[in-house]
Order: C-alpha cells, then structure tokens, then sequence
C-alpha cells in the first residue's frame, strides 16, 4: 500500500545504467540513511513483537535467542545447515563478551542492500539519488554494527569507504576494526547468510537460485567460522592461532 506512493526504481533494478562516478555517492547516502536509522533507540534487545525467545534483556541473551529460532527453522523446513547446529547455537556463548560491548537497542534494517534502495532523480543535479528505503521485515533492535552487514550481505562492507564515509558523517564513533566488533561482524554475516539460506525452503525459490544459495552461504559460514575459530570469547586471536578471513586481518598468536 506504501509502494505507490515511492516515486522511483531499486537500485538493483537500475545498476546497469549507473556509472562509478554515481555509486560512490550513493553509496555515501546509504552508509548515511544507515547511520540515521541505528540512532533510534527500542525499549529492549531483539525483534520488535513481543515473541518469546526473540527478546533479551541484553545483547548476547537476545542475538542467542534470534539464532536459535533460525536454527529451529532449518530443522522444521528441512533445509540442511552448513555446519553443525550445536556449533552453531553455541557462537553467542563464546563470543559473550565482545557481543556484550554493545549496550544500546539500536534500530537496525538489516536488509538494506541495492535491492531494497530505492533510487528518484535529484531535482537539482538530474543524476540518481537515493529516494527510499523499503522491507523492514528483518528489522530489529541490537548492534548498529550488523547495518553493514544488512547493506552488503554478500561482500565485506567494511572494505567499502565511500559507505563508511558516509556512515561516519552521521556516526563518526563507529568502528569496526577492533578485535570485538570484528568477531561480532563474524557473527552477523554467518546469521544472515543462515537467514538466507533456510528461507529458500518456504519462500520457494527456483531450483537455480536455491542451488546458489546453498552453495554460497555453505562457503560464507565456513568462512566466518573459520575467523573466529582463531579467536577467543573478545575477538582477540587465541595463543597459538590464526585469525584470517575477509573484514579482518591475520594476527598470529
């Protein structure tokens, strides 16, 4: 009912006809759009119904409770997890503590990649500008710091500047190369891609996208596992070990 009232096409719709000249700046307004939406502030951590198991007094308690409902969601629709679910339920008590650093519900999208950006035509320059931004169903209140992740589900957002520019033009405390945020960037990237891939089963996907899918969120959670499987409950590199993967850096213990 809203959609009509949204002059304008998707991003992703018009990508093609888009050159680099314009991203960068779009992708400055979205980084920007991203960080206004994180300033606002819910009553509590977790999504916004009142779901048992979805809320939390804290961060950790609530990103727990949110990953187990995907977990349960994979056995209920079948869909196979790329690694093993205890493995997985267990990530929010072993990296407690860097999840605890973030003390403030902030509102995230979590979906706010090219697809869900909608593009109008600036009055005053002619070239695109970002008009809107649509589907909030993956919103929740938790860390701002998943927003990046939300923004660019398939690649590595913090390597993007123009985003984190304007992110930072609203928000110029956020950061995202400490040992903490980036265990818990990890931990966002191997939930959505979850959320991604045990979606497939209800939503009924073709047979070629499905199989994609798979393939890929099977890679991105044994990449991100792989990251923090060199990490202790803070992010920082475990003695002895290795931290590698995309969003990070090597550290040798």
């Amino acid at each position: 009912m809203l959609l009509e009232y949204l002059d304008g096409d998707t991003w992703d719709e018009l990508r093609d006809g888009l050159t680099g000249d314009q991203r960068a700046p779009l992708r400055r307004q979205s980084g920007a759009v991203a960080a206004r939406i994180t300033g606002a502030t819910g009553p509590c951590f977790g999504y916004p119904r009142p779901v048992t198991g979805l809320q939390g007094a804290d961060w950790p308690a609530a990103f727990a409770g949110t990953l187990r409902a995907v977990l349960a969601d994979a056995e209920r629709f079948g869909v196979p997890l790329p690694a093993p679910a205890a493995v997985l339920a267990g990530l929010p008590e072993r990296f407690a503590p860097a999840l605890a650093e973030v003390h403030r519900p902030a509102l995230v999208h979590f979906d706010a990649w090219e697809g869900n950006l909608v593009l109008t035509r600036d009055p005053v320059h002619g070239g695109p500008r970002l008009g809107g931004l649509i589907d909030g169903e993956r919103a929740f209140f938790g860390d701002p710091l998943a927003e990046l992740v939300g923004l660019d589900p398939l690649g590595t957002p913090g390597d993007d500047a123009d985003l984190l520019a304007g992110y930072r033009s609203i928000d110029p405390g956020l950061r995202t190369d400490t040992p903490a945020a980036r265990a818990r960037l990890a931990l966002y990237r191997i939930y959505l891609a979850l959320v991604m891939r045990v979606e497939s089963a209800p939503r009924g996907y073709a047979p070629e996208h499905t199989a994609w899918l798979l393939s890929w969120s099977a890679e991105r959670v044994t990449e991100q596992l792989a990251l923090l499987n060199g990490l202790d409950g803070t992010g920082a590199p475990r003695p002895g070990g290795t931290a590698t993967g995309p969003g990070g850096t090597a550290a040798d213990g």
